[in-house]
């Protein structure tokens, strides 16, 4: 049988054939034929890493045929198509000498995500009609909200105006009332000073109200403009991504292991790390667990 096909041509040598020149037929290991290819064509296990967004233990599982430590068959059998069609390889003769393994249903959601930037053009036409269904539900909602904006703003004059007419009339009236009454009975003998105490009370307390409100502000709109810092220290090699509050890309790239990045911006920010057991990460100088947010080896989070 035909191992492989493709541009890989000198594999084909190393086929057994019997005497009359028909293929022996030969157990095929589908990690050895990827490997062999791959180091053919000169790639590296991060090239491939790059090219198909595969972490690096996945693919040294996958060419070491150790299926136990990747998750269910039909992420397998994804992995080994993307793999091949990178390698310029006939996928289907792989795809046959996979091993039945049972499949786990609590990995399905990873394996349609990572497979997606590589569906066939079946898989395509999937795609364009899921895009197709998508597209009126988004417009209805969308048309839902404009109109439930648009019944909501003209109670809000409505609403707002009758309140400040009347406290605006009330407030001080009551204010001026409230001061004396409270007064009277602490200084009973002062009858004639009570009205001038009321009067200088209240000016001092509006102020000091007004003083604070002003500094509430000022506080709150120098903490918004504040930038944190993000700190990560790479164990191994890892892609990280991360973005700022205004969705600015500040780091976006491979970093090599033993390096380290430190990023200043506005918060929230996004955080996608691709090999996440072998990065540190550690926001406002204190250290972030990252094991939640691991996901088939990566990690997605928002630092708030």
């Amino acid at each position: 049988m035909n191992i492989v096909q493709g541009s890989v041509d000198n594999l084909s040598d190393q086929i057994e054939v019997n005497d009359d020149g028909s293929p022996v037929d030969m157990p095929v290991s589908v990690g050895s034929t990827l490997r062999e290819a791959r180091e053919h064509l000169g790639l590296s296990i991060e090239d491939v890493e790059n090219r198909l967004k595969f972490a690096p233990h996945q693919i040294e599982a996958l060419e070491a045929d150790d299926y136990g430590n990747l998750p269910e068959m039909s992420f397998v059998r994804r992995f080994v198509r993307s793999y091949a069609r990178l390698l310029k390889l006939d996928p289907e003769p792989l795809l046959a000498s996979l091993p039945a393994i049972p499949v786990q249903p609590s990995l399905y959601a990873t394996s349609i995500e990572v497979e997606m930037p590589f569906q066939d053009n079946k898989a395509g036409h999937g795609l364009k009609i899921v895009w197709l269904l998508t597209i009126p539900v988004v417009i209805a909602v969308v048309w839902v909200v404009f109109v439930w904006l648009n019944h909501r703003e003209p109670t809000v004059p409505h609403e707002t105006m009758e309140p400040v007419d009347l406290s605006v009339a009330m407030t001080p009236a009551s204010a001026v009332k409230a001061v004396p009454q409270q007064d009277l009975p602490v200084v009973p003998l002062a009858a004639q000073t009570v009205p001038v105490p009321g009067s200088v009370a209240v000016a001092p307390a509006v102020d000091n109200v007004a003083s604070s409100v002003k500094g509430m502000e000022v506080g709150a709109g120098s903490a918004a403009q504040q930038s944190f810092s993000v700190q990560l220290q790479f164990k191994e090699k890892s892609w990280v991504r991360v973005k700022d509050h205004d969705g600015r890309v500040l780091l976006s790239k491979i970093n090599p292991a033993g390096s380290e990045q430190k990023l200043e911006g506005r918060s929230p920010f996004s955080v996608e790390i691709g090999n996440a057991r072998g990065v540190r990460l550690y926001y406002r100088g204190k250290p972030v667990d990252l094991a939640p947010y691991h996901n088939d080896g990566r990690a997605r989070l928002t630092l708030e």
